[in-house]
């Protein structure tokens, strides 16, 4: 990941050292989360985690907002070093952080560039492959602070690498290869001024070295064990669905009906408080009702989850055929042309924990209006990421499911280090 920053939003530290402990945190709407990890060789060790709840405290808020949610944030990471003790080697306190920054607070795009080249027999060098990415930064800096509205300029945070290809064909390394067209791309995230100012804020109220900044979909999507995938973020305030193609994240959609939109409909119907009808829907996704009471919520959740799979569904097909359009005949990825969707659906977040979500999913693969290469797969994220497999570096000791995918965000950070 490249960051677009002018300045860098990082302290200085001391020449030659390298950190070896660091905080993790995700600032959710519901909830702030804290990850304290230990960088290993290989691998990243997750030795405590907190929460706290934000209070209705928002990265976008004014500066009581912004020093409310430092003190938040300072609850969740107390949790996460008190956790540490539990290794026995004594309390960690790590002095650098990573920030993870939610989807609802940035804007993105893919960006592609072609390049012809004069001589197709020659190997393609490593400074045509740098030219070529000089011009998908120029640009992504031209382009994302447009994305937001016509009284704001978004500022450009990170860009990832996305998919390249030589005369057609998807390469992991175009260097030493020979061919006419070499084509680029890569995923570009803007978020709003002052939330990068609050971000900074928080940090010096912490009195963290702040090392990097990530938006959300980016960070989640280097979490995903596929290739071809889709990913959906269910969290408090909204949802949102990432595609992702040969191991980058090409596009990126975020819709305000999450947890919350559930828990409004919940009051709803059964004429309660909001903190009634989130106890009720805490208690129906841990299945600690009885059955009629069971029945009677899944049947007042029919209408929303309806609701909130008809938006996913017009985000998909916004999705395909955005990117059918986008790679003609000459840079065909996976969809040859047309416009369908790889089969494989991760779903995380704290408000994926309803049960209701995964099934709606699953309903998919009978949605005339999408067109999927495969059978149809939903697995939760954080279960992915609780279960140990051969090979697998990138996280160890994480919490079990279904803490994993609230903490999933955060943990997603731990890749900045590998």
């Amino acid at each position: 990941m490249r960051t677009l920053l002018d300045v860098i939003i990082r302290r200085t530290r001391s020449p030659g050292t390298r950190p070896r402990y660091f905080s993790l945190v995700d600032f959710g709407a519901d909830t702030v989360k804290a990850v304290v990890v230990r960088q290993e060789k290989p691998g990243v060790r997750v030795l405590g985690y907190g929460f706290a709840p934000a209070e209705g405290h928002d990265l976008s808020g004014g500066r009581a907002d912004v020093a409310a949610l430092a003190a938040v944030a300072d609850e969740a990471l107390v949790a996460a070093e008190d956790q540490t003790e539990a290794a026995g080697r004594g309390k960690v306190v790590p002095d650098d952080a990573l920030f993870c920054i939610p989807a609802r607070l940035t804007r993105g795009e893919s960006f592609t560039v072609r390049q012809t080249r004069p001589d197709p027999t020659a190997p393609i060098a490593a400074r045509e492959l740098k030219t070529a990415w000089e011009r998908v930064e120029r640009l992504a800096r031209e382009r994302l602070p447009l994305l937001g509205d016509d009284q704001v300029t978004w500022k450009p945070l990170a860009l990832t690498p996305g998919v390249v290809t030589v005369d057609g064909h998807h390469v992991t390394d175009p260097v030493g290869l020979k061919g006419r067209e070499l084509w680029l791309s890569a995923f570009g995230v803007a978020v709003w001024p002052p939330v990068l100012r609050a971000i900074e804020a928080v940090a010096d109220r912490l009195e963290v070295a702040l090392v990097d900044v990530m938006a959300t979909p980016q960070s989640l999507a280097s979490l995903v064990p596929r290739r071809e995938a889709i990913l959906v973020n269910v969290g408090a305030r909204g949802t949102s669905l990432n595609l992702i193609q040969h191991d980058a994240l090409v596009s990126s959609f975020w819709w305000p009906q999450g947890g919350e939109f559930f828990t409004q409909s919940l009051a709803r119907t059964f004429r309660c408080a909001p903190e009634e009808a989130e106890a009720l829907k805490r208690a129906y996704a841990d299945h600690a009702l009885s059955a009629e009471d069971e029945s009677l919520v899944a049947r007042s959740l029919v209408a929303p989850v309806t609701a909130w799979l008809e938006t996913l569904v017009a985000g998909l097909r916004r999705m395909a055929a955005t990117e059918s359009a986008r790679h003609p005949a000459g840079m065909p990825l996976d969809f040859d042309g047309d416009d369908s969707l790889p089969g494989r659906i991760h779903l995380t977040g704290g408000g994926s924990l309803l049960p209701d979500l995964p099934q709606a999913l699953f309903s998919l693969e009978s949605t005339t209006s999408l067109t999927f290469r495969r059978s149809l797969e939903v697995e939760s994220l954080g279960g992915w990421l609780s279960t140990r497999s051969p090979g697998q570096a990138a996280l160890l000791d994480v919490p079990p499911h279904p803490v994993s995918d609230l903490l999933a965000p955060a943990m997603s950070l731990a890749t900045y280090l590998e």
